[in-house]
């Protein structure tokens, strides 16, 4: 007997086990903001259902598209294998490249893995600019590329016009200046009108004198152009001296060979191979920076983005289980409880990197209602297109659904859950594959 495509009993029910497995939402979203549990407990509860989902997609996607494939139309084990894997690749490639395109839209901070992971990304590009003006200052260049992070996070950036002075003669010692474009007059008087001792440019540095002696400026320093100027400031600079000896036998060596002349310290260093290695070294960010990074993809708009990324983690699968209903008594509810469980710690870490980021309260539930809505609708027509599709069309959606959850799941939920869970998250894992795995046997 052929099931109609259109019956609003079975349809209400499945978007009623669509709604069920996205409690899970509802669950996480208030924990996330009113409950704030710890990195390591949401961690724990992540690793969970990354186990139970692993287990749905291998039995209740891959293992059972291919064997409907096998039985219904008598496809052969290798051919029912080709097609639920180039739905699989299809899937999880279109995940990987919508991602992709919402994560620079700001997307990537609906979950703190990936957002810190998108963060670094960024950091390494806007410290790349820096960087390869560090190299062309004698004293930097000097310096193995792996001390390089600390030296960055020492740096600021700070500009002069023509004519305006740096400091005067006389002046305490502020800070080491490194010039990254531009001309500076060295001149023994506090005025401009003095004798030019030196004239430096990009890729010299001055002031350290001063810094390492703790002697008053002995010269003043004008801008002769617009001058662009990398700054230490003093109290960053004792630091760096302490902290890195060849910082220090870098300056010891300028001092004793130039008289307020630069001498080149190190002539035959491999550029490309120096800035690799520093930017391959900048591994961390500070909490200040996460809140920095987190603040500019508000402001690029990421509200519609993020929404967009939760889509796509979504709508797969509410799709799948809409599709699969037919009534209560063959329902198969463990890909349902896979979900329940994976949407539950995604929906805490994802609304505590939005708080972080400065989301109302209001908002964030918005955006989640709004989810869950749309959910409901695909999982409803899901239910009403494909249920009485045929087998190749029914396997070929789900393996493509499997793919898309399994790349969101590989990228989001496991990197999440070892960040921060530690070694139990191998325990949770296996505990939430193990109760996955009771319900397929129920």
């Amino acid at each position: 007997m052929t099931t109609p495509a259109f019956d609003l009993i079975r349809i209400l029910s499945a978007t009623g086990l669509a709604l069920l497995a996205m409690l899970g939402i509802i669950i996480g979203v208030l924990l996330g903001i009113y409950g704030r549990p710890s990195q390591r407990t949401t961690a724990i509860i992540m690793a969970f259902g990354t186990g139970a989902l692993i287990q749905a997609l291998a039995i209740e996607l891959a293992f059972n598209g291919a064997n409907r494939l096998i039985e219904e139309i008598n496809y052969s084990g290798v051919s029912a294998w080709i097609l639920v894997s180039f739905g699989f690749i299809f899937g999880g490639m279109a995940y990987y490249l919508g991602n992709k395109a919402l994560e620079d839209r700001g997307a990537a901070i609906r979950h703190p893995a990936m957002a810190k992971f998108y963060f670094l990304k960024q950091k390494r590009s806007e410290k790349a600019r820096i960087l390869q003006q560090c190299y062309n200052v004698e004293i930097l260049r000097a310096l193995p590329p792996e001390d390089m992070e600390i030296v960055l996070d020492s740096i600021k950036e700070i500009t002069f016009t023509k004519g305006q002075s740096i400091f005067l003669k006389g002046d305490d010692a502020n800070g080491l200046f490194l010039i990254s474009d531009g001309q500076v007059n060295i001149v023994d008087e506090p005025n401009v009108n003095g004798n030019v001792i030196a004239t430096l440019s990009g890729g010299e540095s001055f002031g350290e004198m001063a810094l390492l002696t703790g002697d008053p400026r002995s010269a003043s320093a004008f801008a002769v152009t617009d001058v662009k100027l990398l700054m230490i400031e003093k109290e960053r600079f004792s630091s760096l001296i302490r902290s890195s000896l060849f910082l220090r036998k870098s300056i010891e060596h300028l001092n004793s060979q130039r008289i307020l002349k630069n001498v080149q310290v190190v002539k035959d260093v491999d550029k490309k191979h120096w800035l690799n290695i520093a930017l391959s070294n900048i591994e961390r960010l500070s909490k200040t920076e996460e809140y920095t990074f987190l603040q500019k993809q508000v402001k690029k708009g990421a509200p519609f983005a993020i929404f967009l990324g939760a889509l796509m983690d979504l709508i797969p699968e509410s799709i799948v289980i809409g599709a699969g209903f037919v009534d209560f008594k063959t329902y198969s509810f463990t890909f349902l409880a896979a979900v329940f469980f994976a949407n539950l710690p995604e929906a805490m870490a994802s609304s505590q990197a939005m708080i972080m980021a400065g989301f109302s309260k209001l908002k964030i539930f918005r955006l989640w209602t709004l989810l869950i809505i749309t959910g409901v609708v695909a999982a409803a027509l899901g239910n009403v297109f494909l249920l009485t599709a045929s087998p190749v069309i029914i396997s070929s959606v789900e393996a493509i659904a499997g793919g898309a959850i399994l790349a969101m799941v590989a990228s989001v939920m496991m990197p999440e859950a070892y960040e921060d869970g530690g070694s139990e998250v191998g325990l949770a894992t296996i505990a939430g594959f193990l109760v996955t795995f009771f319900f397929t046997l129920s």
